[in-house]
């Protein structure tokens, strides 16, 4: 949960975006992050779930 407020927040203070971030957990690792791009990539479309980084599997 830190770890996707930190990249909220990282969102908010660089003005890339709107507070929010996502994390997903598989097994007590993460295994990928992404956050809101609407306002950096001036995309209404570029929600967390279109700009997933994939860490591992």
């Amino acid at each position: 949960m830190k770890a996707a407020i930190d990249i909220a927040l990282n969102n908010v203070l660089t003005s890339s975006g709107g507070p929010f971030g996502a994390v997903i957990v598989k097994n007590g690792k993460v295994i990928s992050m992404g956050r809101n791009q609407v306002v950096a990539e001036k995309d209404p479309t570029a929600f967390v779930r279109v700009g997933w980084t994939v860490l591992q599997f």
